[in-house]
């Protein structure tokens, strides 16, 4: 067994299950088992930590959650890398540490990666396909003694995107909904699963770039279904299409993905994607569409329009 785990990849629900089984496989209990936020702590604290000795149990586990210093982003704290270094090359045999870097792109080029990718067990997650996706959904449903449709599976993904912590949550709302039952239908999924909010609202955004007046009142209908009224819509499209735009500039600048999570405030996963829904989009429509919301926004709040009725029309005027 290796001391040091580096864990990388974008699945976060994949990543914590074997974080997790790393875990229970040398029997930490509790009190042997420390995170340590690397946004908050210098790495030369978990150091000193994982040179001490665990806690009556033969090993301890050292977790280091967001280590953005092993990016080329900056970081507010300056953490002592030398220390660190030493540390790699003569880990404490009591001691299991693992490197949690998800949604990071690490910098290869750096002393302290290099040395990490040696001496480390390196396990990547890479994001599993629509069709890997399925068979997980499939086989949770199993664990529990369910069968579901194929059409049941598609529109379970179809609201819920493809974030598999979300999908998590609403698996288990699901098997709960359906006691008693042998096989989950589509209607069942479509009485419990709570469509995602920020894939809904990507949905309309690309919609109106598209100009898809049918998809527009459709994702439309839904989102004002389950309680979002015109206002925090407006708010959630405009954020979106600002966001979207932002990182097209950022990576126009040549910045990466930990640079944009960075400069924007978001978490490296929701950076990758953002980035990816760059793609999506023209730097002209985005301009157009921010500017339409802003003004829309100031007559809203100076009473010159409803806001239900301006943002209808702003939406079926596409």
């Amino acid at each position: 067994m290796k001391n040091i785990y580096l864990f990388t990849g974008n699945e976060e629900l994949i990543i914590n299950n074997k974080i997790e089984k790393l875990t229970q496989s040398v029997n930490a209990d509790s009190y042997n088992v420390i995170t340590y936020d690397m946004e908050e702590v210098n790495i030369s604290k978990a150091v000193l930590d994982a040179l001490t000795l665990p806690f009556i149990s033969p090993y301890k586990v050292i977790i280091l959650k967001n280590p953005n210093f092993l990016t080329s982003s900056k970081t507010d704290i300056k953490h002592n890398t030398k220390e660190f270094l030493t540390y790699l090359d003569n880990p404490s045999d009591s001691t299991i540490l693992i490197i949690n870097a998800i949604g990071l792109k690490l910098d290869e080029k750096s002393e302290l990666v290099k040395r990490i990718l040696k001496v480390a067990e390196v396990n990547d997650t890479r994001t599993l396909t629509p069709v890997e996706s399925e068979g997980w959904l499939k086989r949770q449903m199993s664990i529990a003694g369910l069968t579901i449709s194929d059409e049941a599976v598609k529109l379970f993904f179809s609201r819920v995107g493809k974030n598999l912590m979300v999908a998590r949550n609403e698996v288990d709302k699901l098997i709960n909904y359906v006691k008693g039952k042998e096989k989950i239908t589509s209607k069942d999924v479509s009485d419990v699963v709570t469509k995602e909010v920020e894939t809904e609202v990507f949905a309309l955004t690309n919609a109106i770039i598209d100009q898809d007046k049918n998809k527009i009142i459709s994702v439309y209908h839904d989102l004002t279904l389950s309680g979002k009224d015109a206002v925090q819509l407006m708010g959630l499209v405009s954020r979106n299409l600002i966001d979207i735009y932002y990182a097209k500039v950022l990576l126009d600048l040549n910045y990466t993905q930990n640079d944009i999570a960075s400069a924007m405030g978001i978490s490296s996963g929701r950076a990758y994607y953002v980035m990816k829904n760059t793609k999506a989009f023209s730097t002209v429509d985005l301009e157009e569409n921010i500017i339409k919301l802003h003004d829309l926004d100031y007559k809203i709040k100076t009473g010159q329009i409803d806001s239900t009725s301006g943002l209808e029309y702003f939406l079926f005027a596409v």
